[in-house]
């Protein structure tokens, strides 16, 4: 059996609910009716016995009682065969007018009719003393033939067509609906198809009106987003891998040539090419831990909970100052922990946070002239934000060169040689990790002056 579409399901929703909602009026309608017409229909019969009781207690009416014949009561009522055929006329169809002893046994009957099946019975009775008969009962009964009980299967019928009527209504009602609701949802899937690997910077049209619809279409939106970033960092990455790759690639394969052209007849050149070969062998490995590192860093935010990615900024730069002396011996480190003694705690994973500070201390004494100083200082907002300084006096960054310092792979100009060891990578890499764990990296420089890097950790 194939499976129902939602259209389908939101239409057979509606035409059910609907159909209920007309068969509980329906209902209510007929059994308030059916209620106000039985009491009406009681009160009807009480008026008109009514009026036969105060016509059989008449003077008048004793020929009518006292006519003599075989009658159905004991005693002397037994000679006596009362006629009620006066009042006939005055029956509706369905109505009986009968005079029952205190036996139950008919005296006089006036009137046809049988109940059907299924049919109402409407009765009123009284009792009336009368002379010869002692205390009989008047009894008027209405088989549910009369003009009311009529009405009232009527109304029944019409109230039955009319739920039906609803029910085909409900139906088409529910598929003209469902079909207007779900035309701005069909819309967007058919957007969301359209868009492949190739078109991922294209969007969902996202309605105006502030509902579901544009919540949905802004969530389209907003994996769209994700899903292209994604794709846009896989592709950098392999497109920087390659790049950086390819120089040390063809120096390695340049001296695999030398090697086995001369390198089998002069040892020089073999030990040479060998020395050559381990370096850009180093420099590549270097560079893809980078690349991975880098990789991780620029993966989705992630927000450590309480207790969790929290280091002592004191402790990492103690254990990472010392290493940092061999980069430039000749410039003077200046850091002061403070004099109050207090931890300086930080949101963010100890091995994250001495990876941030090691590439920017590194820079700063790698950039710094001899005799030059790099001045380490940190301090806590009010809002419990860290901030840390790294200003050197070094050679300091142009203008022009300020606004790409983070994009990766890139260098200026001061940097660009090999010698200087650098990839391009360490800048990025730091804001990288700052931002995944709340923080930011901010650079002031003016050239000959030196540079002021500033990062901002989320208090812990």
């Amino acid at each position: 059996m194939k499976p129902w579409t939602f259209s389908r399901k939101v239409s057979a929703s509606i035409a059910l609910t609907a159909l209920a909602v007309a068969a509980v009026v329906s209902g209510f309608v007929y059994i308030t009716f059916k209620h106000w017409t039985d009491s009406q229909e009681t009160r009807v019969l009480d008026a008109k016995l009514k009026q036969f009781e105060l016509r059989v207690g008449e003077v008048e009416f004793l020929p009518s009682l006292l006519q003599p014949g075989l009658g159905r009561g004991g005693g002397a009522a037994a000679f006596l065969k009362p006629d009620f055929s006066m009042f006939a006329p005055e029956l509706e169809k369905g109505q009986v007018l009968q005079m029952l002893d205190a036996r139950g046994r008919v005296l006089a009957e006036a009137g046809e009719g049988e109940p059907e099946p299924g049919s109402d019975v409407y009765q009123a009775e009284k009792e009336i003393s009368l002379p010869v008969y002692g205390l009989v009962r008047l009894q008027l009964t209405d088989s549910g033939q009369s003009r009311s009980a009529t009405a009232q299967k009527e109304v029944g019928r019409l109230l039955l067509l009319g739920l039906l009527l609803a029910a085909g209504m409900a139906v088409i009602a529910g598929g003209l609906v469902s079909r207007s609701a779900l035309k701005p949802i069909r819309s967007m899937i058919g957007e969301v198809r359209s868009i492949g690997t190739n078109s991922l910077s294209r969007r969902v049209q996202v309605p105006a009106a502030q509902d579901e619809l544009q919540q949905l279409g802004e969530t389209f939106n907003g994996f769209l987003h994700k899903l292209e970033v994604s794709f846009d960092q896989q592709r950098r990455f392999i497109a920087d891998a390659s790049h950086e790759l390819k120089t040390p690639l063809a120096i390695i394969e340049g001296h695999t040539h030398m090697i086995q052209r001369w390198g089998k007849q002069s040892p020089e050149v073999l030990d040479e090419s060998l020395a050559f070969m381990m370096d850009e062998t180093r420099r590549m490995k270097a560079l893809i831990s980078q690349l991975l590192l880098l990789a991780e860093a620029e993966a989705e935010a992630f927000v450590p909970e309480d207790g969790e990615g929290v280091c002592s900024l004191k402790i990492t730069l103690s254990e990472l100052l010392p290493q940092t002396v061999h980069v430039n011996p000749g410039v003077e480190l200046d850091y002061d922990s403070g004099s109050s003694g207090q931890e300086v705690l930080v949101r963010i994973p100890g091995s994250a946070c001495y990876q941030v500070l090691r590439n920017i201390i590194e820079n700063a004494l790698k950039y710094t002239p001899e005799g030059g100083t790099v001045v380490i200082r940190h301090s806590r907002l009010e809002d419990g934000r860290v901030v840390l300084t790294a200003a050197d006096t070094g050679i300091g960054i142009c203008a022009e060169q300020l606004p790409h310092i983070f994009e990766r792979f890139y260098r200026t100009e001061h940097s660009r040689s090999r010698s200087q060891g650098g990839s391009g990578l360490g800048l990025a890499i730091a804001r990288a990790i700052m931002e995944r764990y709340g923080g930011s990296i901010a650079i002031d420089s003016t050239p000959v002056q030196g540079t002021t890097v500033t990062l901002t950790f989320a208090g812990a």
